[in-house]
């Protein structure tokens, strides 16, 4: 039957769909991964490197699939399929994939274009000043961007790099960091100055969406050598609502989260006159004497003052005085997120301010690592992704975030490698989910540091992963592609053999046909 209807599928490639009833995706920029950039000098070039996830808000999945055999030039023709109110599907043509080979898996072809544009007068969007070459993806869900959108898959779909099927499940996210390959925007002879930071998702409109208008998204960065007049990393935060509404714990967010056991942020400023430096923080208990919140700076640069403020809004305390650091207790306070305002008085300004937040301890979650269990678990390097699992509880049932680690030995020892896009995920979550394209051949463990905000734990897994290369033409393990190979699938997929789930979308039916086809045709 599954065949029936994916023969009835490529039929209706020619069919008009019908509008009304199509569970189309929508895909979008999220703004907070693009604030992860970074200027770095590689081979002498001078590059913005730059973070990116692009999320699927739309009522239904992006699925994607390769067609056999692949073109003459390597590349292959991409198919998008399209859902239905009533469980029915029709596909249409939708870009090409490629073999990405520093990633070392299939990638869908200009996927993501990054710019530099002119600020205009009124933040008025400029010509491009520079930009990156087309950026391929990997799209795969790596993470939970919203899981209130209706349907919401919690499980996800698109977990593989090593199949001819690609997607973003509703409510995922797909995220990219800055130090992958691709991830940058040369800026040689650029002006030092403001600009435009712009990733545009699906620039050539290859994939059908509900909406097209919502592919751009933007930030201000400052190109230059961090002197007086340039924003600090933290920047745009402005207001108590602008610092809200950035994402939790995310790098470089001024809504910080978690503090412990004390959070020292240096190299910021009072870029200009009438600028308000806001963050937000949390504090797991009621403060003692001995906690506080202080800035630290040159009274002789510019005199700053200090404000802290309730999740309401309103001012709970100031420090205004005319020395070289202001400090503002938390003796008292309770649970909860609070906000600090920094600011110039009279309208000073400052190139370089510290601010300390020391909060209060209390006692400390309880987490452990699940997965991976006991024994050693093989993932195919930058075709697979590993699900970590973790169960986590607080005594005082305060929120909680993890961040995961992998190491050759079971121990945080100073040689732990930190998964970048996994910095403060919720704890509730339960889950992290590792791009193996991060990590170089061997065996891991899987480290978790955990923090209710005023006190971290560690946890180490009891199992290991091992990275491995693979070949998916190579059926039948012995280590050479040949027709014996051909032969060892057919018996497999005839059978209903899991392991002839070629696409693993959980079906075996013509699609695993082609996949491994595909493979085969390629020699691996």
């Amino acid at each position: 039957m599954s065949q029936i209807i994916a023969c009835a599928a490529m039929a209706a490639l020619t069919l008009p769909a019908v509008a009304q009833n199509d569970l189309l995706p929508d895909i979008i920029v999220r703004e907070s991964d693009l604030y992860d950039n970074i200027i770095s000098f590689e081979g002498g070039v001078r590059y913005l490197r730059l973070s990116n996830g692009t999320a699927n808000i739309g009522l239904g999945k992006l699925y994607l699939y390769g067609v056999f055999p692949p073109n003459d030039d390597g590349t292959q023709t991409v198919r998008q399929r399209v859902y239905r109110e009533d469980g029915t599907f029709w596909d249409r043509q939708a870009g090409q994939f490629i073999h990405h080979p520093n990633h070392g898996h299939i990638h869908f072809d200009n996927w993501a274009a990054y710019r530099l544009r002119e600020v205009l007068v009124d933040d008025g969007v400029g010509d491009v000043v520079a930009q990156g070459s087309k950026t391929s993806f990997c799209i795969i869900d790596l993470g939970i961007y919203d899981n209130s959108l209706p349907n919401f898959d919690p499980d996800g779909q698109f977990h593989s790099c090593n199949s001819s099927v690609q997607g973003l499940s509703v409510g995922w996210i797909d995220v990219y960091s800055k130090w992958l390959t691709g991830q940058v925007i040369p800026i040689d002879g650029v002006p030092d100055g403001e600009y435009w930071l712009e990733s545009e998702v699906d620039p050539t409109d290859a994939v059908l969406e509900s909406d097209e208008t919502n592919n751009i998204t933007r930030i201000k960065v400052t190109i230059g050598d961090g002197g007086t007049g340039d924003p600090d990393r933290f920047e745009p935060n402005d207001s108590r609502s602008e610092t809200a509404n950035r994402i939790e714990g995310a790098v470089n967010s001024p809504n910080l989260g978690p503090t412990d056991p004390v959070r020292i942020e240096d190299q910021l400023s009072i870029h200009a006159s009438g600028d308000d430096d806001w963050f937000r923080f949390y504090i797991p208990t009621t403060g003692t004497s001995q906690d506080f919140t202080r800035i630290d700076f040159l009274h002789s640069q510019g005199d700053l003052d200090f404000e802290l403020y309730n999740e309401a809004g309103s001012r709970l305390a100031v420090s205004n005085g005319t020395g070289n650091s202001e400090t503002i207790t938390l003796n008292g306070l309770g649970e909860g997120h609070y906000s600090v305002r920094v600011y110039g008085w009279s309208g000073a300004t400052s190139p370089n301010y510290t601010l300390t937040i020391n909060p209060p301890s209390n006692q400390p979650p309880e987490i452990v690592v699940l997965k991976p269990p006991v024994g050693d678990i093989e993932v195919h390097q930058g075709e697979e992704t590993y699900r970590v699992e973790w169960s986590i509880a607080d005594p005082e049932n305060n929120m909680t975030w993890v961040t995961i680690y992998t190491n050759t030995a079971p121990v945080f020892d100073g040689n732990e490698f930190l998964m970048p896009t996994s910095v403060n995920t919720p704890g509730i979550q339960g889950f992290y989910i590792i791009n193996t394209a991060y990590l170089d051949l061997g065996t891991y463990w899987v480290l978790a540091r955990a923090t209710d905000g005023g006190t971290t734990v560690e946890a180490v897994s009891d199992g290991t992963i091992s990275i491995v290369e693979f070949c998916e033409a190579d059926f039948d393990r012995n280590g050479v592609v040949d027709t014996l190979d051909v032969l060892a699938f057919l018996g497999a997929w005839a059978a209903g053999d899991p392991e002839a789930d070629m696409n693993n979308d959980g079906e075996i039916d013509t699609l695993d046909v082609l996949t491994f086809l595909n493979f085969w045709n390629m020699g691996c």
